[in-house]
C-alpha cells in the first residue's frame, strides 16, 4: 500500500513540491533531500516503508505517515490523465491491507460524478483482517508450512496482477495445503500413507481436530463448513472473466480468517 502510494506520488512535478511536503510534515531529520524529485521520493519511500506508523501533524490532527501518503496519492491521482488506472491500482493494494477507497458525489455541468475522497477500513475493526494476515504469515513460518505459504503469497500476487481466477484457485490450494500440513504435523504416521486433500481432512476429523458434530467437516450432501468453503473458493475453474476484484478479495479474506482459526487450534493442541 505504501509503496504504491509513493509510486503515484512520483507524479509530483518539482523537487520544491516534494521537499515542501517533507517540510510540512516535519520530516527533515528523517528524509534527506536527494536533489531531484525521484531521489527525494525514494528517500521518503524508504523511511515510510520502515516507519509506516510514524505520527505526523496534519490539519486533521496527528495521523500515521502511511495514511497521510495514501491521501496525498489519491489527491495526485485525481489530477492525472491516467487517474482511473492509478486509482484502480491503489485500491487493489488498499484492499489487500483491509482498506477501501471512499467516494464523494460531485455535481458537474451535466451530471453527478463520484470522485475518491479518502480511504477507510473495509471491514469492522473487530475483524482485524490485516492483523490476521500478519499472524497467519508468522504462524505458517513458525511451523515450516512452506507449501501453504507459497500458495497464499501467490493468491495475493495474483490479486495485485488482476488475475482474479488464478487468485481464487490459489486460495483453494492454500486451504488444502494447510490442512494437509496440519495433518502431517500432528498425525504423521497415519497421514504418510494418505494422498492428501479429502483423506487428510477426514483424518483430522477422525482424530478430533475437526468436529463433525459442530459441522466443521462432513462428507456427502451434508452441510459442513470446510467442504462448503472449498467449493466456494473456486467453483468455476480458472477461466478468464468468471470472477472480479470483489469476489477474489472476499475469497482471500475468507481463507485468511479460516487459516488463522486452524493455525491457532493447531498451536493449542501440539
Amino acid at each position: 500500500m505504501i509503496v504504491t502510494a509513493c509510486d503515484i506520488m512520483n507524479f509530483i512535478g518539482t523537487n520544491a513540491e516534494i521537499e515542501g511536503l517533507v517540510l510540512e510534515y516535519d520530516l527533515l531529520d528523517q528524509v534527506a533531500s536527494g536533489g531531484s524529485v525521484a531521489k527525494t521520493m525514494l528517500n521518503l519511500k524508504k523511511f515510510a516503508v520502515l516507519n509506516a506508523s510514524h505520527r505526523v501533524m496534519t490539519d486533521r490532527g496527528e495521523r500515521p505517515l502511511a495514511a497521510v501518503l495514501v491521501d496525498k496519492a489519491i489527491e495526485i491521482a485525481r489530477k492525472e490523465r491516467r487517474a482511473a488506472a492509478l486509482l484502480e491500482k491503489l485500491e487493489r493494494y488498499l484492499n489487500l491491507d483491509g482498506y477501501s477507497l471512499m467516494f464523494s458525489a460531485v455535481d458537474g455541468l451535466f451530471d453527478t460524478r463520484k470522485v475518491p475522497s479518502g480511504f477507510t477500513i473495509s471491514m469492522p475493526a473487530f475483524v482485524e483482517l490485516p492483523e490476521s494476515a500478519s499472524e497467519v504469515d508468522l504462524l505458517l513460518d513458525a511451523n515450516g508450512f512452506e507449501v501453504a505459504m507459497r500458495h497464499l503469497d501467490s493468491a495475493r500476487e495474483n490479486i495485485t496482477q488482476r488475475d482474479w481466477e488464478a487468485a481464487n484457485g490459489q486460495c483453494r490450494t492454500f486451504l488444502e495445503a494447510l490442512t494437509d500440513a496440519i495433518a502431517d504435523d500432528l498425525y504423521g504416521a497415519e497421514a504418510a500413507s494418505l494422498q492428501g486433500g479429502l483423506a487428510k481432512r477426514r483424518l483430522l476429523a477422525d482424530r478430533g481436530f475437526l468436529s463433525r458434530a459442530k459441522h466443521e467437516f462432513g462428507e456427502g450432501n451434508g452441510h459442513a463448513f470446510l467442504p462448503g468453503l472449498a467449493k466456494l473458493l473456486h467453483p468455476d475453474g480458472a477461466h478468464p472473466g468468471i470472477s472480479n476484484q470483489s469476489d477474489a478479495l472476499f475469497r482471500l479474506q475468507a481463507v485468511v480468517v479460516t487459516a488463522r482459526w486452524l493455525l491457532k487450534r493447531h498451536e493449542a493442541v501440539r
